[in-house]
């Protein structure tokens, strides 16, 4: 029997640090379920992974370019495992997300349903809501086609009432989790740390307007905090959108804040907090999606996370103080929550693949 074909579908682009970190999560798991062949990855920015992803046996491919595989290989009968980025993709907040999402990612899922028989793994996502046309049809289309997806929140877990659902952290709170149980959290002394701010456009939300005057405000209350870009390009870029709404044109990038440590990170992009943490910076998060509360939940964390939509400016730069003041009693709660297990995630992986290849063997 031949041995599948594998895929990681549905990688963004490594412009954004965030999404370049979950795939390169996603595809650390997919090997520690013991997978070591070549793995192809969907990208919808391919270019921005050249040389980004250190492994030889990866191989990159475009949107386009798997589609037209897919549809070129509709009759064949090699067998292929499909594994799903972590994320919060597969949304449908609005007609317009909703049908965007549907194309970009639907499309994925339905065609890798085409050809031999095949297998699809989701990893830790955010979905929904699912209340418009194209959103029902995402959901359907999810629940008909994939047959084990992990999901970060418990909204997600009830709205899309998959049977083959398991609750479980962030790609990146699990990575935390593991790394804080066996004592290799890397956490730097720091000694009057840099307070670096990441905000993003949230362009479409009926609170933009109060938005841009807290933070605005916690600008005002942080004055010696700087601006950090986690993403840029493909339309929704960090550093544009301090241009043009704050007045900064010299932000630095997140990923050389974080190189250097000695820092504290306010970040409204939830990979922005976790990034941080990860790699032992405190962090204090803003959330506009469900999945940004959850995540800092799972993580004992529940403290220092806000809503974007109506957070107090002046308790988030108290928050800040009280990291500045004990950062000790923000890695003890880090450690005391080591709760969802990466182990447990890895197993199940491990337990899906060899499912698929017995089932198989017994035909």
């Amino acid at each position: 029997m031949n041995a599948p074909e594998y895929y990681l579908l549905h990688a963004y682009s490594s412009h954004n640090s965030g999404d370049g970190l979950l795939v390169k999560l996603s595809l650390k798991a997919i090997r520690a379920a013991g997978v070591t062949r070549t793995i192809t990855v969907v990208c919808l920015d391919k270019a921005s992974f050249a040389g980004y992803l250190n492994d030889p046996s990866i191989k990159l491919v475009s949107l386009g370019e798997f589609l037209w595989s897919r549809i070129r290989n509709a009759f064949s009968r090699r067998r292929s495992v499909y594994f799903g980025v972590g994320g919060g993709y597969l949304r449908a907040s609005s007609k317009s997300e909703g049908w965007k999402s549907f194309i970009a990612h639907g499309s994925q899922i339905f065609m890798s349903s085409i050809g031999g028989r095949s297998l699809r793994i989701y990893f830790p996502q955010s979905v929904g809501p699912f209340d418009t046309r194209p959103g029902k049809m995402l959901a359907s289309l999810v629940r008909r086609h994939v047959e084990r997806i992990f999901l970060r929140d418990d909204k997600s877990v009830t709205e899309l009432a998959h049977p083959g659902a398991t609750r479980t952290g962030d790609l990146v709170v699990l990575e935390i989790a593991r790394e804080a149980m066996e004592g290799t959290l890397r956490r730097p002394a720091a000694v009057a740390p840099q307070v670096y701010l990441v905000f993003r456009d949230l362009q479409g939300k009926p609170y933009r307007d109060a938005y841009l005057q807290r933070i605005r405000a916690l600008m005002a209350l942080l004055p010696d905090a700087k601006l950090a870009v986690q993403a840029r390009g493909r339309g929704n870029s960090d550093d544009v959108f301090y241009r043009e709404h704050l007045g900064v044109n010299d932000a630095v990038l997140l990923k050389d804040v974080l190189a250097e440590g000695n820092a504290i990170v306010v970040s409204v992009r939830l990979h922005g907090s976790l990034e941080s943490i990860l790699a032992g910076v405190p962090s204090v998060h803003l959330a506009y999606e469900r999945k940004g509360r959850a995540a800092f939940a799972d993580l004992g964390l529940d403290d220092f996370a806000f809503h974007a939509s109506d957070f107090d400016p002046q308790a988030v730069a108290d928050a800040v103080q009280s990291i500045v003041l004990d950062e000790e009693q923000y890695w003890s709660r880090v450690e005391r929550s080591a709760q969802h297990s990466h182990q447990s995630f890895v197993e199940a992986i491990k337990h899906e693949l060899r499912a698929f290849d017995h089932a198989d063997h017994g035909r």
